[in-house]
């Protein structure tokens, strides 16, 4: 298994896995899902310098990602970075390969001279392992998250 730069190549595989996420989190799957959309942002990360997705890859298949940018603050010049978006194929789920792609993402921002990486979950899919996993990574809890919702 070995972790890399994604390339415009990776975009069906990511898409895929992208679509598969939104489909089983119980938070996201109350939006559409926009392929081109979701293909456009992905190919702006993949090919902007402020972007990056990487992917990880087993017997030639991507079985995940984690995608971030890193700009300047809004109401600063210092670098931040984020993460945008971490996918896993299910059956990688659980393994060392998430913590391979966070640290990865977390070498870039460092690289890219963030201040600091800002990651979460969004999902609603078990927030607290996840949480958890950042934590054992030395990330610390640092935000809230709220939201309501309109009528249809």
């Amino acid at each position: 298994m070995g972790i890399r730069v994604a390339t415009l190549d990776d975009l069906p595989r990511i898409l895929e896995l992208g679509e598969l996420l939104h489909r089983e989190s119980p938070r996201w799957s109350r939006l559409s899902f926009n392929r081109a959309k979701a293909a456009h942002f992905i190919a702006h990360l993949i090919l902007e310098a402020s972007g990056v997705v990487f992917v990880a890859e087993q017997d030639g298949l991507v079985v995940g990602g984690i995608a971030g940018m890193a700009s300047a603050h809004w109401s600063s010049d210092d670098v931040v970075a984020q993460e945008v978006s971490f996918f896993m194929a299910p059956e990688a789920r659980g393994s060392m390969v998430a913590v391979r792609l966070i640290c990865a993402l977390q070498a870039w921002g460092e690289i890219r001279g963030a201040k600091w990486l800002t990651a979460g979950t969004s999902t609603g899919l078990d927030p607290e392992r996840t949480a958890g996993l950042y934590e054992r990574l030395g990330f610390s809890r640092c935000m809230i998250g709220l939201e309501t919702e309109y009528g249809n």
